[in-house]
């Protein structure tokens, strides 16, 4: 697959040169202890099979982009859609390892305006990577991230993780579950219809905080999110 070239690349910087000496050292140990962190996920999700759901708490041996590498490993090609407060340079790498194999088919990122702007180089690196319309900023914690295979795989990873390794307490829940991936991705199709496609310099804060405003038109509840589970009519919750 041809890279394609974006605001970065058309000057001759990569997002990689803006890196100060304090971060491509942090990056360096985040490489040199890459393997470690896999096999650690790797264990972690050991009897993940179709139809599990794995619930787990760790002191931070690895977070949450290697959590979707050992998925990826599992299932093959598959698309993928991630949420997150922030991104790392690492996890914008990793992902575009498997971008250049071809095991990521389609891509779609959820962030806040913050960490959006805070993390800019590596928003517009995915930019150039998967398209414009890969990302959506709005107001948004959560972490979240949905593989699905054409073979049937429906998998949601939640969590208290970012994509970087963070040496604190930290949460993961992981299923292979329709229901719960179609309450995510009911969420995402509706930002993606009423998101502009535009590369983070040209969005504005109205736009991300429009996204994040319940829509006009109620969305019907799963049946499990339905008061009394008798079905019913609700919103953004």
């Amino acid at each position: 697959m041809t890279k394609k070239k974006g605001q970065f690349q058309d000057v001759g910087i990569a997002p990689g040169d803006l890196r100060s000496p304090a971060a491509a050292r942090a990056l360096a140990a985040r490489h040199a202890g890459a393997s470690v962190a896999h096999r650690s996920a790797a264990d972690a999700l050991a009897e993940f099979e179709r139809g599990s759901h794995i619930f787990g708490l760790t002191r931070g041996q690895f977070s949450m982009i290697d959590l979707v590498s050992v998925v990826l490993k599992k299932v093959g090609v598959a698309d993928v859609s991630l949420w997150t407060w922030c991104v790392s340079d690492y996890g914008v790498s990793t992902l575009g390892v498997f971008l250049d194999a071809g095991t990521i088919e389609r891509f779609r990122m959820v962030i806040d305006w913050t960490g959006a702007q805070r993390d800019a180089p590596w928003i517009a690196e995915l930019q150039d990577r998967f398209g414009v319309d890969c990302i959506r900023v709005t107001k948004t914690h959560a972490k979240v991230v949905t593989v699905s295979t054409a073979d049937g795989w429906r998998i949601t990873i939640r969590g208290s993780m970012n994509l970087n390794k963070n040496p604190r307490f930290e949460n993961f829940d992981i299923s292979d579950d329709p229901a719960i991936f179609g309450v995510v991705s009911g969420f995402e199709d509706e930002m993606w219809a009423r998101g502009k496609p535009l590369p983070l310099r040209e969005l504005k804060h109205s736009d991300a905080a429009g996204l994040f405003k319940a829509s006009k038109t109620p969305d019907e509840l799963p049946e499990w999110a339905s008061k009394d589970g008798q079905g019913g009519r609700g919103d953004w919750f």
